[in-house]
Parts: structure tokens; C-alpha cells; sequence
């Protein structure tokens, strides 16, 4: 965990926050002598206001869920400090009445004279379960009531970690990240119309069936606050974690993630106890259900992704399939490595609030999917599978034939049952072997293989030192598709050899040089097909090297090198631009020798130029440092040799 901040102190921190939150949303004002950020104008449908609020550090929470379908009104303390009744009573009051009570100008809110307002709103307070949460806005939620506003609350408590534990029958079990859920939910309801008795209802209801458990892998830390925490080890991480770095249920030996996961689904799970059988009460066979996972704010959103992963696994193993699934950092606890878990069962929900003269049944999923101009709340609205099934490998499946038919249409992928003859007749018009240019290919690759050494030198002196590692896995890829014959020179037009080198190298070569090599091959492939066809009378090498250019021209549409920057383009201009037809040419071979003579001296002109792109212009060189041959260009122009010497060597065994 960091212990660098770029505002080494908390002072004037929270406030600057929020004003930055409002800023990202015009319908939303900052009173900032309470911290309250609140809705204006207030929406005209809803008829009661839902707030939410605590200690700031939990951010986006409750700033950026403030909008019209989500909350009213919310406020902050400081750092992990409830706000005081005083600022919670100012929310209610922006939250109760319309704009016109609300003096932003003074920087202050009318009192008494607001009370009798006929443009009052009824308000909902969402409470997270801490106790310095629980009394100041208990303390609010009185004044208001004696003032004269219909008010009510809601306390969030679905941390399940601590539920068996020593007096946590008296204070009950904490908030975590779930209010969000709940304020959603509640927010969208109120945008519907919806009574304040019914939104307490609905409210509890949804607490009730939701539960939720954290992890922390450390703690999270203070911005100018000395660390005290007690680290945990680097192997070692703590089950039920709190949002303030409160002690969770047991620390634990980290071993995997499936192991994490499987431990905290499975708390959440038998949080209700067994029913008969030994199934979970949780959740009932075919319940209808609502995924939640939260970023505590330090881990990565690469292992997020895959840890959503793996709880969905873990799920599926007891037949749950979410028809509702979330992941971001909802409510964080500034920058803790961690992430929670909620679930939330909506059939048990729909089954505890039956319909009745006084209360309507309520949307879970619905409310979910509706529209919030609340900028921090994300999720997917539409296209969910009905039953929460995804078909993943059938989705795979249909995407590979997909992408199979498209390959197979663009006429470069060999398709199966191509006719031999009729590739080899590009040969024989050209009066190439075969045979010779598959040598040819195989002695380039193993001529790269003996410079790898020497590659990986001249790259680690001005560069990261994988030049010759990339050179080497392109190499040893084709030569592996030629041995298992997935590359059979013979039975491919040059085109398609073209291309079918460039998808080799693309697969596994990677780096700077692997793009580059795969947009040249590509493109050569290309230009060779638009050039040669069946039909014409003969084919001879310079038709291939006439194609040369475009590829190159091709290439530099997509990367500003060009000779004289010290790259690989030093030696593949002059390799392309080599003339096909000179005075002296003494034969075809002739053509090829010329070319590679090129490239080699383009890679030699190369020694002692300075860099102007890549990773090496970073690089500080020392002056009397005499710089080799760019590796890159060093390397085409020994595959290009390789090439030469290898066909040669085939067509002198002709002879």
C-alpha cells in the first residue's frame, strides 16, 4: 500500500472533493458550511426525498450519487468521521423543501420560516450501521420531526462477517458497501411516486435480504496521518475488513484467489443458517439474484475483472445466477486494497412484500434499470438472460465460427479442401520450386536464431534488451508450423504464404517490431494477390518484388520511422526499394542478392546514429558511447540473407 498522497494533508481536502464532485454534475449545489450536496431544481415527481451521507473517504459515496432517480440530498464528514447532527439537519432541510427556501447566497438555509412550506417533501434517511452514524443522524432526524417533516430512516446493516460474534447481537452487524444498492433502489422508487410508509417498508425489506462481506489485503492510509495500523504480512490477508479499517472476523494465510472467494461466498451463504436437507437458507433453490462487488479503491481493475470472475464461478457451483450484475468502486475506503461482496435476494424480497391495499409489490430489478443522472452509479440495463445464464462457451463457439467464416471469406486463410494443384500453379508460372522458398523461409529463421546473442546485445545498450528474445519466438513459431505442416509452402499461393507468415508472427512474435512485421506481411500479402493471378501467362520474381513498395507504403501510413531514425525501416527501404532490373543483373537471384546487399547496408549505417524513436530515446547515452547496428534493422537484414542463402542452397541441390 502507498503511503504517497498528492495532498499531504487532510485540511480543506473533503470540501475541495465535493466541490469537485459537483462540478461534474450541473443540477447539483455544495453548501459548504455543512457539506451537504443536494438536487436543484428538486425533482417534481418524486413526493419524498431519499438522503444518505457519513465520513468522507468513502468516495464516490454519497456526493456522486446524488441526482435526480437516485439521492436528494447528501453529506460528509471528515475523514472517516460521521458528520455532525447540525449538517445532517441542513441536508434534511435541502432534501424537505423546494429552491426557494434555500438561500445560496447567504451560504445558509431558512429555519423555522421554511417549516410551513406547502412545497414540502417527506424525507428517507439511508443510515449506515456505526454508531457515530447511528446517533448524530438520530439526533437530526428529531430535530427535523419537531420542526414538522415527515421523516423516517433505514439502517443498512449487511456485513455478515461479524454476525456470530461476542455483542454484536447489540450493535448489530456494520454497513458496507450494499447502501449503495439500497439508495438505487429507494431513489429510483421515489422517482415513481412512492409514499414515504412504503419507501420504509420496501427499505427495510431490502436490508433484511441483503448481506455482504470485504476483504482487505492492508490497510488503507490517511492522507497526512502518520501509518500506525499493524501490517499485514505479504502473505496474509483480513476476512470482514471494515470500512475504517476496523479489525475483521480473522486474518488468513493467502493462498489463492478461488480459496478467498469460496470462503466469503460461502459466509454469505450460511449467513441465514441451514434449512433441512443442509442447504443454505440464504438463498432458495431458482431465487432471483443481484450481484454487488465493490472496489475498497486500491485494487487493480485488471484483478477485478477476474475476481468477478471467480465469483461467479463460485456461485454457479450452487446453482446462483445473478440476473443482475455490478462492479466498481462504489463505496471505497480511500486507497485499501480489498473489494466486498454483496448479494442481494430479490425473490425472498418479492415474497416478504406480498401486494396489498396499502403496499405495492416492489421492482427490485426494475428500480435497478432505472435511468439516474447520478454519475457515479454504473450498470448494464438492458439484454440481461432471463434466467441469469450466460451460454459462455456458447458464445465462444459462435464467435469462432464467426470469425472462421469471415477469415475464410477474405480469400487468404486456406480453406479446407483447397484444390494443391491449383496453388501450385503460382509456382510453376513463376518457375519457383516450392520447395526452395520453403528453404529459404526455414534457413531466415534459423540465421535469425544464431544472431539471437547478438540481438539482445546490441538492444540491452540503448534498449529493453528483448529485440533478440522477439526475433527468436517469430522464428521458431514458423519453424514449428512448417514441421507440424500447419505452413505448407506447397499447397498455399504466395499470397496466402505471405499472409500466413505475417498471422505466425503477429501470434507470437509481440513487441514493436511484431506489429510492424505483421502489418508489412499483411500488407505484402495483399498487394501480392491484387498483382498475381491464375491467369496470367508466366509469373517471375520481380512480380513479387515489385510488390515490395506497397507493402512498405503500407507500413509507414502506420509509423512515423523512416530512414535515418535508426529503426528497423533503415534496412527495410532499401530492401524493398532494391531495382528490379539494373545493368550487369545477371539472372533472378541476382535481383534478391541486390536487395539483401542493400539491407545490410542499411542496417550498418545505422552504428553510431542516435535514436529518435522508440524506447531507446528515453535512454541517456553517454557521449564516447559508440552505439552497434538498431538491432531491428540488424535482424531483417539477416533474415533477409538467411532467405537467400537458404533457397540458394536448395536450388543448387536441383542442379
Amino acid at each position: 500500500m502507498s503511503l504517497k498522497h498528492v495532498y499531504n494533508s487532510s485540511d480543506g481536502l473533503v470540501h475541495r472533493s465535493l466541490q469537485g464532485a459537483v462540478a461534474l454534475n450541473p443540477s447539483l449545489r455544495l453548501h459548504q458550511a455543512s457539506k451537504s450536496v443536494y438536487v436543484y431544481p428538486p425533482s417534481q415527481q418524486a413526493k419524498t426525498s431519499i438522503i444518505s451521507g457519513g465520513g468522507a473517504g468513502h468516495e464516490p459515496a454519497h456526493a456522486s450519487y446524488t441526482g435526480y432517480g437516485m439521492l436528494a440530498a447528501s453529506v460528509s464528514g471528515e475523514i472517516f468521521a460521521s458528520p455532525s447532527a447540525k449538517q445532517i439537519l441542513s441536508t434534511i432541510r435541502l432534501a424537505a423543501y423546494t429552491g426557494e427556501d434555500a438561500h445560496p447566497r447567504r451560504n445558509t438555509i431558512t429555519d423555522r420560516s421554511a417549516t410551513y412550506s406547502p412545497h414540502k417533501k417527506d424525507v428517507l434517511v439511508v443510515i449506515n450501521n456505526y454508531t457515530g452514524d447511528r446517533l448524530n443522524f438520530g439526533l437530526a432526524i428529531e430535530k427535523a420531526r419537531a420542526e414538522g417533516i415527515r421523516i423516517d430512516s433505514v439502517v443498512v446493516a449487511d456485513d455478515v462477517s461479524l454476525l456470530h460474534s461476542v455483542g454484536s447481537d447489540l450493535v448489530g452487524p456494520r454497513g458496507l458497501a450494499g447502501n449503495i444498492l439500497i439508495c438505487k433502489i429507494l431513489g429510483a422508487l421515489a422517482e415513481r411516486g412512492s409514499s414515504l410508509e412504503n419507501l420504509k417498508r420496501a427499505g427495510d425489506t431490502l436490508v433484511s435480504h441483503l448481506a455482504s462481506i470485504g476483504v482487505g489485503l492492508e490497510h488503507c492510509h490517511v492522507p497526512g496521518n502518520n501509518y500506525s495500523g499493524a501490517a499485514m504480512g505479504e502473505d496474509e490477508c483480513e476476512v470482514g475488513l471494515g470500512l475504517h479499517n476496523e479489525p475483521g472476523v480473522r486474518r488468513m494465510k493467502f493462498q489463492d484467489s478461488v480459496k478467498l472467494v469460496d470462503e466469503m461466498i460461502g459466509k454469505i451463504l450460511r449467513s441465514r443458517g441451514v434449512v433441512d436437507g443442509g442447504r443454505d437458507s440464504f438463498i432458495q433453490e431458482g431465487d432471483i439474484t443481484v450481484l454487488f462487488v465493490n472496489n475498497l479503491g486500491g485494487m487493480s481493475q485488471l484483478e477485478m475483472g477476474a475476481i468477478m470472475t471467480d465469483i461467479l464461478a463460485r456461485l454457479a457451483l450452487s446453482d446462483i445466477h445473478p440476473l443482475r450484475i455490478y462492479s466498481s468502486s462504489f463505496m471505497t475506503s480511500l486507497n485499501a486494497p480489498g473489494f466486498s461482496v454483496s448479494l442481494l435476494n430479490v425473490s425472498a424480497v418479492h415474497r416478504t412484500t406480498r401486494p396489498s391495499a396499502i403496499y405495492h409489490p416492489i421492482d427490485v430489478l426494475g428500480l435497478l434499470d432505472d435511468p439516474t443522472e447520478a454519475h457515479s452509479w454504473i450498470g448494464i440495463r438492458r439484454f440481461w438472460p432471463v434466467d441469469g445464464q450466460r451460454d459462455w462457451r456458447g458464445q465462444q463457439r459462435a464467435t469462432e465460427r464467426t470469425l472462421s467464416l469471415m477469415s475464410m471469406g477474405n480469400g487468404m486463410s486456406k480453406a479446407k479442401g483447397t484444390d494443391p494443384s491449383a496453388e501450385t500453379t503460382y509456382w510453376h508460372q513463376a518457375d519457383v520450386s516450392p520447395e526452395s522458398v520453403k528453404k529459404g523461409i526455414m534457413g531466415a529463421c534459423r540465421a535469425v536464431l544464431d544472431e539471437e546473442a547478438l540481438l539482445t546485445e546490441y538492444d540491452t545498450i540503448v534498449g529493453d534488451g528483448d529485440c533478440g528474445t522477439t526475433f527468436s519466438r517469430g522464428a521458431k513459431a514458423i519453424l514449428s508450423a512448417i514441421e507440424t505442416q500447419q505452413l505448407e509452402v506447397n499447397k498455399l499461393s504466395p499470397g496466402q504464404l505471405v499472409h500466413c507468415v505475417g498471422e505466425i508472427l503477429e501470434d507470437n512474435m509481440g513487441g514493436t517490431i511484431g506489429a510492424l512485421f505483421a502489418i508489412f506481411f499483411t500488407a505484402w500479402s495483399s498487394a501480392i494477390t491484387r498483382m498475381i493471378h491464375p491467369s496470367m501467362a508466366s509469373i517471375s520474381p520481380i512480380h513479387f518484388m515489385d510488390t515490395l513498395p506497397d507493402a512498405l507504403n503500407s507500413l509507414a501510413h502506420h509509423t512515423p520511422a523512416k530512414p535515418g531514425d535508426r529503426t528497423i525501416m533503415d534496412a527495410l527501404y532499401p530492401l524493398c526499394n532494391a531495382p528490379v532490373s539494373s545493368p550487369g543483373s545477371n539472372g533472378n537471384l541476382n535481383l534478391v542478392a541486390e536487395a539483401c546487399r542493400r539491407a545490410h547496408e542499411g542496417s550498418l549505417s545505422t552504428k553510431g546514429m542516435k535514436p529518435k524513436l522508440g524506447r531507446a530515446v528515453y535512454v541517456q547515452l553517454k557521449e564516447e558511447l559508440e552505439l552497434p547496428p538498431d538491432p531491428g534493422a540488424w535482424g531483417v537484414a539477416v533474415l533477409a540473407q538467411g532467405f537467400l542463402d537458404g533457397f540458394c542452397e536448395r536450388e543448387k541441390e536441383d542442379l
